[in-house]
């Protein structure tokens, strides 16, 4: 668990001094910055997740023991203090680094070597330190030490500082480079790349080799395979980024199992009109993505991979938009109807989306009339196609079936119904639908007629057996 010391406790802000930053950041290890800064920002919050070595050294994407060896160090510096896993820190300005005494008569030679080498300044005590604390962690030599200082003047220039010899020295140790012997090899061996390296760099825009890129050229030739024509032919495509940006492009490639220049040319030309392509898509559907990246994997290239052609996906983008689809996912589901329907090509799609839309017009005008709103609905081109390509109804069939319906709740349905019925019955016209539709109001009127005829009792008298119905009055009263 992190904590604060009274000293360098704060509320609601992560404070990192400016001391912290001039006098410690420069001089120490990446991961040890990371954890540094990562555990100060726990320490100021309660009750987070994260708040232990093994959950942190997780989000860091590091392991237990650099998160372990970056408490030590920070401890050493008097910036940390550790009990178990218990770890408070302390604050710079009251900082008391625990002093280390080197055999001054040791490092004697080194540090006469090591300034010569170094001559645009003079190296301070701090800075031997530094060198002293290395060597003697990591058990390397002081002529490796030495070795290390000049191939880093070499690349960096006279002005190259402590912090950069430092990196290098510390990432040839924890690879396992440490005598004097292994260490000239193993810069003799990045040597050799460093011509190469600074053709790359210069059509990049003249970047002069470091340690980090002469590392990075070495990965691209013998880890990933890369002839050294075929990364200087990629490093003229690279508009920015430098050396960052090819690295992800050469493993991209290598991952792709593209290592020659034509397989690449091809497979970036192939890229570019998918993103033309996914751009053209977004316009159609009448949406916006700042990073098309996604959508090209997701759905542009399973579509292309499927054999649509780059006009049919298009066509049927804009096909979607007037039916109200306005979604990838909704593009997604009716290309691959039109791709169960063979229709891949350009044509053939325009041809499936014409017949299926050449009535939107009639369709468009029915509901108008009965006050529809909205685009047309594929279950109102179903009604319209069945009437006109099946049933063969006329258009002033149609038209007669309209007037019916206008005052229907579900005139489209209710039109569906009748034009059946008439087709059934075989009748195409409209005198014939008017005649049908007069029997059927007469049979109506029959039938009800008939109905009331019989719920009606009607019985008939003489005069005779009226009168006898009556007595006479007064008779009751005798």
């Amino acid at each position: 668990m992190f904590k604060l010391s009274s000293e360098a406790s704060f509320d609601g802000s992560v404070t990192v001094e400016n001391k912290f930053i001039v006098e410690y950041l420069p001089y120490a290890d990446g991961d040890y910055v990371k954890v540094y800064l990562y555990g100060l920002s726990l320490a100021a919050r309660k009750d987070d997740p994260d708040d232990s070595l093994d959950r942190l050294a997780k989000r860091l994407g590091i392991d237990r023991a650099t998160v372990d060896a970056a408490i030590e160090y920070w401890t050493d510096q008097g910036l940390m203090a550790r009990l178990g896993d218990d770890v408070s820190y302390l604050s710079p300005r009251t900082a008391r680094p625990k002093v280390k005494k080197f055999d001054v008569d040791k490092y004697r030679d080194f540090n006469r070597i090591a300034q010569s080498y170094i001559t645009s300044r003079m190296i301070d005590n701090r800075e031997l330190g530094e060198y002293y604390a290395l060597m003697e962690k990591f058990d390397l030599e002081p002529a490796a030490m030495t070795s290390i200082i000049n191939y880093c003047v070499k690349l960096k220039g006279d002005n190259v500082s402590c912090p950069y010899i430092i990196a290098v020295a510390r990432n040839l140790a924890q690879d396992g480079y440490r005598s004097a012997e292994e260490v000239e090899n193993r810069l003799e061996e990045y040597g050799v790349y460093y011509n190469d390296l600074c053709a790359v760099l210069g059509a990049m825009g003249g970047k002069r080799p470091d340690h980090e890129s002469v590392q990075l050229y070495k990965k691209w030739r013998s880890a990933l395979k890369f002839d050294k024509d075929v990364i200087l032919h990629v490093a003229k495509c690279v508009k920015r980024g430098g050396a960052a940006t090819l690295d992800v492009k050469l493993a991209q490639y290598a991952e792709l199992g593209l290592f020659t220049a034509d397989k690449i040319d091809g497979y970036e030309t192939q890229r570019k009109e998918m993103y033309k392509l996914a751009k053209s898509v977004n316009k159609a559907l009448g949406v916006y993505y700042e990073n098309v990246d996604p959508e090209i994997s997701a759905y542009i290239r399973p579509w292309l991979d499927m054999g649509f052609e780059s006009a049919a996906i298009v066509s049927v983008a804009q096909y979607c938009m007037k039916n109200n689809l306005k979604t990838l996912a909704d593009l997604d589901a009716v290309v691959r109807d039109f791709f169960a329907a063979s229709a891949t090509t350009d044509a053939l799609a325009k041809e499936r989306i014409d017949r299926e839309t050449k009535y939107d017009g009639k369709i468009a005008e029915l509901m108008s009339a009965f006050s529809m709103q909205g685009a047309v609905k594929p279950s109102l081109r179903a009604f319209y196609s069945n009437w006109a390509d099946n049933l063969k109804s006329s258009p002033q069939l149609i038209e007669y079936a309209a007037r019916l319906a206008l005052t229907k709740s579900s005139p489209f349905a209710y039109m569906n119904s009748v034009l059946c019925a008439w087709h059934d019955k075989g009748i195409t016209t409209v005198d014939g639908a008017k005649n049908d539709g007069e029997r059927e109001a007469a049979a109506t009127t029959d039938a009800h007629e008939r109905t009331s005829s019989a719920n009606t009792v009607s019985e008939r008298f003489t005069a005779e057996e009226l009168n006898s119905l009556f007595t006479a009055y007064g008779e009751d009263d005798d």
